[in-house]
């Protein structure tokens, strides 16, 4: 017999898709419901800037296989609509259409949406964004080889799309109002060494500029945007993207005292603490994570993962506190490019080398401890990274620029 315990799942990505699929294969037996507004069925992300976008993996191959899970309805209830309100209350759930959906417990894995600006001309014809599917098929149609391609923003989606769009021999410039590219998760070291990369391969790249409006111009586009020394200039492409990171989707919770404008604040076990019954997971979630003391919101494929799973065994009894060590990849031309920690707030920087002298390993300290590092084209030692954050253990200097000497050993 099954249960009348109703789980409903808001958001129909990564994250909540797997957090269906975990639920049932961890035998739970009540009525599962997801809500979500895309055509798709939930699917994984990082293609989109890369393999789909260049074509070399159709839309079909990133959905969360198996494909006969979405299929089935025994699985779960599709409900393809926005949820628009939450009476936190009655436990009650109001959708776009105006109907309601009453449940036991609920699960947040709405994600974001792609951040505009707000400048004249953001909403003209050839002005991208990118974070779903149909997002990517479209900027696709639009990169044509010679294309002239602008990119707001050196964030990973932004570099990545640069990469590929190289690749489809599109003249690619990126406008990036900070110092450096991919700031958020690169040290200066590796920032610069991978700015050298795209440069080397024709691309581009302005950093400290802000935009400041996009205009028509003949059949193209106008750029307008400002340097940091007050310089004004112009410039014609054919494709804008702008690249500028999300915004949590949590508008319907308004009111609720769940969400914050970030995102959705949570202990270490992925639940609310003015509202257990709620859960999120992945890129909304802010979560308490003990290693560092302090909340983080990740927007990484492998947090959509493992927090996907541990929410379904926290509905299902775990008592086991989830902790999660950032992680995330990049890849960018021939080069892979891995991110393992919080490199932010590091007081020391240690970058060695392999045998022929090419940058593998960036590791960021503080107080003498490792609290991240950056592999370069070496991701078999991140799990002798983490281990090393971990652990927090301190190793001598002149072991860590060894370059005889692996992480493997100084673990």
């Amino acid at each position: 017999m099954t249960s009348d315990r109703h789980i409903v799942i808001v958001g129909g990505g990564h994250a909540g898709g797997r957090v269906a699929q975990h639920l049932r294969a961890l035998d739970f037996d009540g009525r599962l419901t997801m809500v979500g507004e895309e055509a798709h069925p939930p699917y994984e992300r990082p293609a989109l800037s890369k393999e789909l976008l260049v074509g070399e993996r159709p839309p079909e191959d990133l959905v969360l296989g198996p494909n006969s899970f979405w299929t089935d309805s025994a699985s779960v209830r599709w409900i393809r609509e926005r949820a628009s309100r939450l009476d936190a209350s009655q436990r009650m759930l109001t959708l776009a259409d105006g109907s309601t959906i009453a449940f036991d417990e609920l699960v947040v894995a709405t994600g974001g949406r792609a951040r505009t600006l707000a400048i004249p001309g953001a909403d003209l014809p050839g002005v991208h964004s990118l974070r779903t599917i149909a997002d990517s098929l479209a900027l696709r149609d639009a990169l044509k080889p010679g294309s002239r391609v602008t990119i707001i923003g050196a964030g990973v989606i932004g570099m990545e799309v640069a990469a590929s769009a190289v690749r489809m021999q599109a003249e690619v410039i990126v406008l990036e109002a900070g110092r450096q590219i991919l700031a958020r998760c690169l040290p200066s070291v590796a920032s610069d060494w991978l700015r050298d990369i795209h440069v080397s391969r024709g691309t581009r790249i302005e950093t400290q500029v802000g935009v400041t409006a996009i205009a028509q111009s003949g059949s193209g586009l106008r750029v307008h945007a400002v340097r940091d020394s007050g310089e004004a200039f112009s410039l014609d492409t054919d494709i804008v993207l702008v690249a500028v990171g999300i915004e949590s989707a949590v508008e319907f919770l308004d009111g609720s005292g769940i969400a914050t404008a970030g995102g959705i604040p949570v202990g270490e076990d992925c639940r609310s603490p003015v509202a257990p019954w709620c859960l999120a997971a992945g890129d909304v979630s802010i979560t308490y994570n003990s290693l560092y003391d302090t909340a983080l919101r990740q927007e990484t494929w492998r947090n959509a993962e493992s927090q996907a799973r541990a929410v379904a065994e926290f509905l299902m009894g775990r008592t086991e506190p989830f902790l999660e060590i950032p992680w995330m990849w990049t890849d960018q031309f021939e080069h892979n490019i891995q991110v393992v920690g919080r490199p932010d707030g590091a007081d020391e920087v240690i970058t060695s080398h392999d045998k022929a002298g090419r940058i593998a390993t960036i590791l960021s300290l503080r107080g003498g401890r490792i609290v991240a590092g950056v592999l370069i084209n070496n991701g078999r030692d991140r799990r002798y990274l983490e281990k090393l954050i971990r652990s927090g253990v301190t190793v001598e200097r002149h072991r860590l620029a060894d370059v005889s000497i692996s992480l493997k050993e100084l673990c």
